[in-house]
């Protein structure tokens, strides 16, 4: 299988092609092509490092693979791309942020539904191994506080650019269910309080953290998790296994709810 990366700024560029080409957990699957105009010389690193040919455009990419991973920084520069990729018939990774307009995240979710093309994407850290043992401590009564970090003024897009990544993991411990979502901001600290119906999520973001934690408190006990980053391999592995097998790692209702959320911070905060 042939692999086509479009965005080469990214950081995940470099993760996916140290996964996929350099570890090489799969004899069969390689990362062959890349359009990286979004950061030139970084792409012409990753080809020179990885053995990846170089195409003038994401039209290029896309005729000659099998499969697409999309990556650019920012989340408003993926639907197209994506688009493309999908009316092409091509199984598609669609990094995160996976949107940043829910009128696209649908029609994202639409094409690849009406189609039958496999769809993935997102934060990989909603795959971080650590999470099972959180997930298991959250019952009926759970608070928990989720810390990251996520900067409201960022370059790309804003919040959405790292925000995407507290909100996806909030989904992945519990649930899509949520019922509402209030936010506030104190200069670049967003709060955001996610209510379900019988538990509570916080999530509290600055720019300045670097890791991920998570408490949460039960009947009066508060357990803290500090999760270890292990999130590298996350995307790679989800995306080739649900190509081989034909199996979705989770519903698409997921990235929608996620696109949702996100802008519910957004709009609440006043971001």
């Amino acid at each position: 299988m042939k692999i086509g990366l479009i965005g080469a700024q990214n950081s995940h560029s470099r993760h996916f092609c140290e996964v996929i080409n350099k570890k090489r957990p799969w004899d069969d699957v390689t990362i062959s092509y890349l359009y990286g105009e979004d950061d030139p010389a970084e792409a012409k690193r990753l080809c020179g490092d990885f053995g990846i040919t170089a195409c003038s455009d994401e039209d290029e990419v896309i005729q000659k693979s099998d499969a697409v991973i999309v990556t650019y920084r920012k989340g408003s520069a993926h639907y197209q791309p994506v688009m493309k990729a999908l009316r092409a018939g091509k199984p598609v990774f669609n990094d995160k942020p996976f949107a940043t307009d829910i009128g696209e995240a649908k029609e994202i979710i639409d094409l690849a539904s009406e189609r039958g093309i496999m769809l993935n994407g997102g934060s990989s850290l909603k795959g971080l191994s650590g999470l099972a043992a959180v997930k298991e401590n959250i019952t009926p009564g759970s608070t928990a506080v989720i810390t990251f970090s996520a900067d409201p003024e960022s370059e790309y897009d804003g919040y959405w650019f790292y925000g995407c990544h507290a909100v996806e993991v909030c989904l992945t411990l519990f649930g899509l269910d949520y019922v509402s979502a209030q936010s506030f901001r104190n200069n670049n600290a967003v709060v955001t309080n996610i209510a379900y119906q019988d538990r509570l999520c916080v999530i509290a973001t600055t720019p300045q953290l670097n890791k991920l934690a998570v408490s949460v408190s039960n009947s009066g006990k508060t357990v803290c998790y500090d999760i270890p980053m292990d999130y590298e391999s996350a995307g790679p592995e989800e995306f080739v296994n649900m190509v081989k097998t034909g199996e979705l790692p989770r519903s698409y209702e997921f990235y929608l709810k996620a696109v949702e959320l996100t802008g519910k911070i957004i709009e609440t905060a006043g971001l």
